[in-house]
């Protein structure tokens, strides 16, 4: 199998992030790790619409919390092929070892608009607004925040080859989120990950988060996730872009 030079350049880089972020974790006793398991599954209805759903365990040791992720059916509408229209909401409930448990209502709606280019790159920005409610004790707070995901993901391997079965792909973004109740910037989280395209269907992917809190000078956590998605087809036709939300 071949691959681009410059794409195997881009996973050493983001493999780089990963290592070297890992160890100043151990230098602070503030510094979070949350470990992800997730599933995002989408099916197209239409030619132009797309369900998604997902699912998902965290645990937080540092934090001394679990939680339990659950979306029902998300829409995505595209109304253009480098352009989706989202509309979902995520279900959460977080089992606390030293306070009450809590859930969380998450409703969110979101842009994502896709580069075109010539090189099989997914380039794009994902723009999202989402509304946090949380109940805890019978007390409900919320939280509105907007996020703004600016990523790529690259095919490592060369030519008719790329996207294909049996290859694999690197990805990277950074996110910024911000806190529209206190007008404050909340986190800036950066991303690199690698993914294995086992079959049309299914793919499997290792994602590391480092996570800034409020100011990047502000190390705060580590995010480690893997991540299954299951892209069910259509007429035997699968929707053409990676879906990826959390």
């Amino acid at each position: 199998m071949r691959y681009h030079r410059g794409h195997v350049a881009l996973t050493i880089g983001l493999f780089l992030l990963m290592i070297f972020a890992t160890p100043a974790s151990a230098q602070d006793n503030d510094i979070t790790n949350e470990y992800r398991t997730t599933l995002v599954t989408s099916k197209p209805v239409s030619d132009k619409v797309v369900l998604f759903q997902y699912l998902g365990y965290v645990n937080s040791p540092d934090k001394d919390v679990k939680t339990l992720y659950y979306s029902p059916p998300g829409v995505i509408f595209k109304p253009k092929p480098w352009m989706e229209l989202w509309a979902g909401v995520f279900g959460l409930y977080n089992a606390n070892k030293n306070a009450p448990n809590s859930w969380e209502l998450r409703p969110l709606t979101g842009v994502k608009f896709y580069i075109p280019n010539n090189k099989k790159l997914n380039l794009y920005n994902f723009t999202r607004y989402e509304y946090r409610f949380i109940n805890q004790n019978n007390n409900t707070t919320s939280m509105p925040r907007f996020r703004n995901r600016v990523g790529i993901e690259a095919p490592l391997a060369k030519g008719e080859k790329s996207w294909t079965i049996k290859t694999f792909y690197a990805m990277g973004d950074v996110e910024p989120i911000w806190r529209l109740d206190d007008k404050n910037l909340q986190f800036v989280r950066l991303r690199a990950g690698a993914g294995y395209i086992l079959s049309k269907k299914f793919r499997v992917e290792f994602i590391y988060h480092t996570e800034f809190s409020g100011d990047p000078k502000s190390y705060t956590g580590n995010i480690w996730r893997l991540n299954f998605k299951l892209n069910l087809p259509r007429r035997g036709q699968h929707h053409t872009h990676d879906i990826d939300i959390e």
